[in-house]
């Protein structure tokens, strides 16, 4: 069923066709305060899940027949030299997939790329292109961009390459990704709610990772990830969305004797709170399993609340 290869890169070029680069948008600082506590569309009556915590709603049982789109999965771009942008296109349209953070520095040798897309699947129905702009030492794009192209269109079963791009005299770009015959699209939504204390503000970092069935043991996707010196000032006493780098990914549409599909997240959240001179921080640690039946589960540490909510797409696009 789940099968790992290894291709080298087909071909690579300079364009110089299309210069313009996306730059990195600005650092998220303050979180927007959220919906509130008003229900959710989609909501029944709740159950325990294996952890003893509330599930609060669970998704229609109603039948769905057939498989979802053959698309394809990024799992982890690593690169050796600066890059601002990247850009991945299906037989569709191009969509964004990377950009660096306003100024960011990328760190010596090879370092793994935060996925900021794309927004929806990309479909495997012919090849996968990429476009990557580089960056100077500014941070400006001044050369050409490199392209890579693959055919995505082979499998039948889930199956995961890594690819290399040569970018010139000692520069490597490699993508991993799966190519999926049928799917099923996640879209994630994290709330928190964080207690009041009266005291000083309170700030979040830390990650947020996913993985599924079909994924491999070693993979896993950043939906958040902010270090500590770029944490988010959060609002107390009322629910904020926190912002994901990625809120979509495509999992596995298994359909034997019934369709199945299960996603997990792991959540590894930091708290600061603020006193005056004094900052204490607190861990919001813990693991998430949302399959066909849910849609929305919630953890609880001395008053602070995280809820994550995921929207399933089963029938294409």
């Amino acid at each position: 069923m789940y099968e790992t290869k290894l291709k080298k890169y087909r071909r690579w070029a300079l364009h110089t066709a299309n210069k313009d680069c996306d730059g990195g948008e600005d650092d998220v600082t303050t979180l927007p305060e959220g919906h509130g506590d008003g229900s959710k569309d989609g909501s029944s009556s709740g159950s325990d899940d294996h952890d003893g915590h509330e599930d609060h709603g669970a998704a229609s049982e109603d039948s769905d027949d057939g498989f979802g789109p053959r698309v394809v999965q990024l799992l982890a771009i690593r690169a050796n030299f600066s890059v601002r942008s990247i850009y991945a296109t299906d037989w569709i349209q191009p969509r964004h997939i990377y950009s660096a953070c306003k100024g960011e520095v990328q760190e010596e040798g090879m370092v793994d790329l935060i996925l900021t897309g794309p927004s929806r699947s990309l479909q495997a129905y012919g090849g996968l292109y990429l476009k990557v702009f580089t960056a100077d030492d500014e941070g400006s794009c001044t050369s050409p961009p490199i392209i890579g192209e693959w055919d995505v269109t082979e499998d039948e079963e889930v199956a995961e390459y890594t690819q290399t791009i040569d970018g010139g005299p000692g520069r490597k770009l490699e993508i991993t990704y799966l190519v999926i015959s049928g799917s099923v699209e996640a879209n994630v939504e994290v709330e928190l709610n964080l207690k009041d204390l009266g005291s000083g503000g309170r700030s979040v970092y830390g990650s947020i990772k996913a993985s599924a069935i079909g994924y491999g043991s070693k993979s896993s996707i950043h939906l958040f990830s902010c270090e500590r010196g770029r944490s988010l000032s959060v609002p107390c006493g009322s629910t904020s969305d926190l912002p994901l780098s990625l809120d979509m990914i495509a999992l596995p549409y298994f359909s034997y004797s019934r369709p199945h599909f299960k996603l997990h997240l792991e959540v590894d959240l930091r708290v600061i709170t603020s006193c005056g001179s004094q900052e204490e921080d607190k861990n919001l640690n813990f693991y998430l399993e949302f399959t066909r039946g849910t849609r929305s589960l919630e953890r609880e540490a001395d008053g602070d609340q995280v809820e994550v909510n995921v929207t399933w797409c089963l029938n294409g696009y």
